[in-house]
């Protein structure tokens, strides 16, 4: 019986797989291209590679002058211009940097703070007595000296500090 049923649906089953192909016609993938734009700006940028820069002017005798230095360290993005400025310190009296008596909080050490050559006071940000710099996308180190002038007699014994701020400036993004 069951012969007899394929032979009878076995033409059916060829014609029917047939006439499906000839119906739909051929198969084919279909694909699209097209772009990705893809895009960036990098503006003008720089950076403290360190944001604290340590300048201790170790023991200080009133009858020389107590200097040293340190280096402030930025990174700028290729080509930015900016300009690093040292700020005049937490307990400065108008103009003058002063480090303040860390148990007396009346009494003070006058202090500058220069530019490499020593002798250039460095200034803050908006001043003529800043660092200028031209980024070339690596860090550049630039020194400051610390100087306490000489004839401070009438300082008391002890530890002294201040904090200077660092300010790097350069044009908005």
């Amino acid at each position: 019986m069951y012969l007899l049923i394929y032979r009878l649906f076995k033409p059916l089953t060829a014609c029917f797989l047939l006439s499906m192909a000839v119906l739909n016609g051929p198969a084919y993938a279909a694909t699209g291209t097209g772009s990705l734009n893809v895009s960036a700006i990098v503006p003008d940028f720089c950076e403290l590679t360190s944001s604290t820069v340590n300048l201790n002017l170790g023991s200080y005798l009133p009858s020389t002058q107590s200097s040293t230095s340190a280096t402030v360290q930025v990174r700028c993005t290729v080509g930015t211009a900016a300009n690093i400025g040292l700020g005049l310190g937490l307990n400065a009296s108008g103009a003058t940097r002063r480090m303040q008596h860390a148990t007396d909080p009346t009494v003070y050490l006058n202090y500058e703070l220069y530019k490499a050559d020593g002798t250039t006071v460095w200034q803050a940000p908006g001043q003529a007595g800043v660092v200028s710099v031209t980024g070339d996308g690596l860090t550049q180190g630039f020194n400051v000296v610390g100087k306490i002038p000489s004839n401070q007699w009438s300082i008391k014994k002890g530890n002294y500090a201040d904090t200077v701020v660092i300010t790097v400036t350069f044009p908005d993004p």
